[in-house]
């Protein structure tokens, strides 16, 4: 009887934190996802020695190749294609590269300048200007902050960490 009484306390105590444990682990995942898709186009950009553009799309888990021009969450896809924003990723002659569904109820990623696309140009620098920074957040209560520097330079930064890195 102590036994089951001392797990069923174990249990009240650690249940809480598992919870958060996972949401924090989801969070660090979507981050990763998002640096690795800007790491993807900066390097087909350079290979390419052409443009390559990030875009938000609410459809992109079920094939759609239509960017989201409207200032929203990015948490519910992207594209990765050959052109640049100006561009269609279904135009002719306009490759998509890879295609990210929406992530999990709950997160949310936000830009900090309202960007509804990333321009990498061939020299690897985002076009025309870096996008500043994204906050991702987890059921509002975890956050990281991804800052893009002028030459194109992805990093992630902790809750509570003011500005970005030049």
């Amino acid at each position: 009887m102590i036994t089951i009484l001392v797990a069923a306390i174990l249990a009240a105590i650690a249940v809480p934190s598992m919870g958060s444990f996972i949401n924090k682990t989801r969070l660090s995942g979507n981050v990763n996802e998002f640096i690795a898709a800007t790491m993807l186009a900066r390097s087909e950009a350079v290979q390419r020695a052409g443009a390559v553009t990030i875009c938000r799309s609410s459809g992109a888990e079920t094939g759609s190749d239509s960017c989201n021009k409207a200032n929203g969450d990015w948490s519910t896809g992207w594209l990765i294609y050959v052109g640049t924003a100006a561009d269609s990723p279904n135009s002719a002659g306009h490759q998509v590269l890879a295609r990210q569904g929406a992530f999990a109820t709950g997160a949310s990623i936000a830009a900090a300048s309202g960007a509804t696309a990333i321009t990498y140009a061939a020299s690897g620098a985002p076009w025309p200007a870096p996008p500043g920074s994204f906050t991702f957040t987890f059921n509002n209560e975890f956050l990281r902050k991804v800052c893009f520097s002028p030459s194109g330079r992805v990093s992630s930064l902790p809750a509570g960490a003011e500005g970005c890195p030049a």
